[in-house]
């Protein structure tokens, strides 16, 4: 970590120089040309040239626009922030940085702050030659800083630049911190450019910036609680803590993980005895703080816990099971009331009365743990549950269902009303009246429970519907539609005008004048609906429509033709001039001038048509 680096003295610092492939030594002098007084990180660059850590060339220049590429950043923060250097035999993690490369040991070293790329198939790269944006140096600095996610205090400091949404989705919370850290500052024009790359000037103003934060923390208090156990059965324990953030925690000289300022270490005991830990804490600046710690092992009785096992129950049977923890032996025997068990349960059948369960657990080294319980069995009945039924029904019969459940039977005998039962329901016929309807169920120990219900039935009639009738009609016969349900009956008997009838409509015959249709329904218990419909029957009289009728004819003799129709008589009388004719045609001599003609029909009604016909005869000259 950074942090360390600030744990040398003053004059390692002094004597540390960074060197990037191209830079070139520094003179005594640190006045570069490129860089003149009004240079806005004249002094950032001057103050690391004078600790060592930045060069300039050879022609007094220090290049301050000149880009930094990721590999020389990784350089940067190898050599600043002495970060461990991997093995020579080290695996490599990235395609396109090699062991011969001459950045391979920084970009391994500081792969975990200036990450490469990986990208959902094939494999890692880094990009070496690829310049370093601000964002990717940005989140390098907080990582090696040892800043965490939630030491980000304003969540929404990012919003004050115009190209916030520039920042990389996922490295919005560590170039958040740099902001807030002061670690990362915007442009004039309220601008981050996140994704811009890093000049040597840059990098300078920004390792400054780190140096004065870092060197700011050394002065930090040192806080250090530790928590440890003074006696132990258990071979295995922790020891916990928390520290000031930042702070590297050891314990008896070897270094333990510390997350967000805490610490969880097990520790396993091989032998019984009294060991000592010292947990020392060391802040960057040279700061300690140190605890000291005793436990001692003693190997003890299992730990025996038993469950199952209530105060009184109206089970026969219960379940007892425990669970039985020993540090020094994996299977200590268990008894369940003086009997060897090999599982961690067992079914013990109660008696009535007081029932006592002794479980012992005993270990390899002879040490027992033993517990006692007691439970009262007190058997009760069948639990019965019968369906809701109505107070009141008009159907004939009725479904009667229940459950019935018993804690030492699993199939209770049920009656209904003395009857006994093998399903979950039945069908009771009802009379007329209030009916009792009991149901019982009794258990393999003879207990039983019974549930009575009342319901009192009132037969009712059937539900007729006549169709729809007009209130006169011009036809002799009409037909009438029916149709009736009833609760008890599935076919209740149908009268029409006292005549039975099987199916749901008939036709009914019409005198002229007013007729009453009457339908009654009688269901299976006696019990009928009537409904009356009167229709008015008014025939209509003939229609007579002239076929063949000329106005005039030179002809001595002419054939009259006609068509008659009725809706309720087919067969109509025809008369012409008073005449009845059989026929629908006529063939009558002529007088010179106007002769007339009544063609008449007549209905078995006695309604009558006439239609007049007027014929000239005109003989030629």
């Amino acid at each position: 970590m950074f942090k360390k680096w600030f744990a040398y003295a003053a004059s390692a610092l002094l004597a540390a120089a960074l060197v990037i492939p191209g830079f070139a030594a520094a003179a005594d002098d640190i006045s570069f040309k490129d860089v003149g007084g009004t240079f806005w990180a004249k002094d950032e660059i001057n103050s690391l040239v004078q600790l060592g850590v930045l060069k300039g060339y050879q022609d007094n220049t220090f290049k301050p626009q000149a880009p930094v590429t990721r590999e020389e950043f990784a350089k940067i923060i190898t050599s600043a922030f002495y970060l461990d250097l991997p093995a020579s035999d080290a695996p490599q993690t990235f395609v396109d940085v090699g062991r011969s490369r001459w950045s391979f040991a920084s970009v391994e070293a500081a792969k975990d702050f200036l990450t490469g790329y990986y990208p959902p198939s094939g494999k890692a790269f880094f990009d070496p030659t690829g310049k370093a944006t601000r964002e990717d140096v940005a989140v390098a600095l907080v990582k090696t800083l040892g800043y965490q996610p939630d030491d980000l205090q304003d969540a929404d400091i990012l919003d004050r630049f115009y190209d916030s949404e520039d920042v990389s989705p996922n490295l919005e919370t560590y170039v958040a911190i740099a902001v807030e850290k002061k670690l990362l500052t915007g442009y004039n024009d309220y601008t981050l450019k996140p994704g811009n790359s890093v000049t040597r000037a840059e990098a300078a103003s920004l390792l400054y910036r780190v140096i004065k934060n870092s060197a700011a923390d050394s002065g930090s208090a040192l806080t250090l609680n530790v928590d440890a156990p003074e006696t132990v059965a258990s071979p295995t324990f922790y020891i916990t803590g928390d520290v000031t953030k930042g702070a590297d925690v050891t314990i008896n000289n070897e270094k333990v993980e510390v997350v967000q300022g805490a610490f969880r270490v097990g520790i396993r005991l091989e032998q019984e005895g009294t060991y000592t830990y010292t947990i020392s804490a060391r802040l960057a600046g040279g700061k300690t703080e140190s605890v000291t710690k005793k436990v001692t092992f003693e190997k003890g009785a299992p730990t025996l816990e038993v469950k199952g096992v209530p105060e009184s129950s109206d089970k026969q049977s219960i379940t007892v099971s425990w669970t039985v923890k020993d540090a020094n032996d994996s299977s200590p025997d268990v008894y369940l009331n003086g009997r060897l068990q090999y599982g961690n349960s067992a079914t013990v059948t109660l008696e009535e009365g007081d029932n006592v369960i002794t479980v012992r657990a005993e270990n390899a080294a002879g040490k027992t743990a033993e517990v006692t319980k007691h439970v009262a069995f007190t058997s009760g009945g069948p639990v019965l549950t019968v369906a809701d039924l109505p107070e009141t029904t008009d159907k004939e019969t009725i479904s009667v269902s229940w459950t019935a459940k018993d804690k030492n039977d699993t199939s209770p005998r049920v009656y209904v009303n003395d009857r006994e039962q093998y399903y979950g329901s039945t069908t009771v016929t009802l009379k007329e009246g209030v009916n009792t309807i009991v149901v019982k169920a009794t258990n393999s120990l003879g207990k039983s429970t019974t549930v009575t219900k009342t319901i009192t039935f009132s037969v009712g009639t059937s539900t007729l519907t006549v169709g729809e009738l007009p209130a006169t009609t011009d036809k002799d016969s009409v037909n009438v539609t029916w149709s009736v349900k009833d609760t008890n009956d599935s076919s209740p008997r149908v009268y029409l005008n006292g005549k039975e009838q099987y199916y749901s409509n008939a036709s009914v015959n019409l005198e002229p004048g007013p007729n009453t249709i009457t339908v009654r329904a009688v269901n299976k218990l006696g019990k009928e609906t009537t409904m009356t419909k009167t229709i008015a029957f008014e025939p209509p009289a003939p229609t007579v429509t002239l076929l063949h009728a000329p106005e005039t004819t030179a002809s001595s003799s002419i054939s009259i033709s006609w068509s008659a129709t009725d809706k309720n008589d087919s067969s109509l009388k025809m008369y012409v001039n008073d005449k009845q004719t059989y026929y629908t045609d006529y063939t009558a001599t002529l007088q010179p001038g106007e002769n007339k003609f009544k063609i008449t029909a007549t209905n078995k009604y006695g309604k009558t048509t006439d239609v007049l016909y007027t014929v000239t005869y005109a003989p030629e000259a």
